[in-house]
């Protein structure tokens, strides 16, 4: 049914492509695809699906517009740990390391803060317990890289995860240091953890509420 496709992973990317980046959803619909890391193909039905649902309005020859944008995002955000975020997910890992994700290798090693050190990178709010770090390029080498830098040892009940950035660097945000806002919010929401909601909304109200007002 149509409304799942939209918040299936590849709608997840492309939506997550327009609410980052403005600009693409006036975009040919290849850089669309580019800018999510999704086929080229997938972008029409995506689109289809968000007319549909009334979060996309496309008059004849005209400019689109994206609308209803808090309800998307909302949507999104529910979405995403159940669809896309689990298959991200690398590894789940220990460290003897004490702050290691304040080392400023990570950006070299194109690694992004996400989740709540991200927050607490973003608020000096919060002080995370979990911390995750969303790695751009795939690979064992890749993973590996980073495992020995900072001393990452798999355990399933360990603190630290790595995942996958889904993105593409149309959708980077302004600061490289940390994945785009909307998705530290979501990770935030997803924990269920009171304090870390609180974070959520402070990020929300600092970083997100002014990009995705209405046109």
């Amino acid at each position: 049914e149509t409304k799942t496709r939209a918040f299936q992973p590849t709608g997840l990317k492309i939506i997550f492509a327009f609410l980052c980046n403005r600009e693409l959803i006036n975009a040919p619909y290849r850089e669309i695809a580019q800018a999510a890391g999704v086929a080229l193909g997938t972008v029409g039905w995506i689109m289809r699906d968000l007319k549909e649902l009334g979060y996309l309005i496309e008059p004849k020859n005209k400019t689109r517009y994206l609308i209803n944008k808090k309800e998307l995002l909302d949507r999104w955000v529910t979405a995403y740990p159940e669809q896309l975020r689990p298959k991200l997910v690398i590894g789940i890992y220990v460290t003897t390391e004490p702050e290691w994700w304040k080392d400023t290798k990570l950006t070299d090693l194109n690694a992004y803060l996400g989740g709540e050190i991200a927050a607490e990178y973003l608020t000096d709010y919060l002080k995370p317990n979990r911390k995750t770090i969303y790695l751009r390029g795939t690979g064992k080498d890749r993973t590996r890289e980073i495992e020995i830098e900072f001393k990452l040892r798999k355990q399933a009940e360990g603190d630290v995860e790595l995942l996958n950035a889904f993105w593409n660097e149309a959708c980077e945000w302004h600061d490289k240091k940390i994945v785009p806002p909307i998705l530290v919010y979501a990770d935030l929401l997803a924990t269920g953890d009171p304090r870390n909601i609180e974070t959520a909304d402070i990020i929300y109200e600092r970083e997100i509420a002014e990009h995705i007002r209405e046109d």
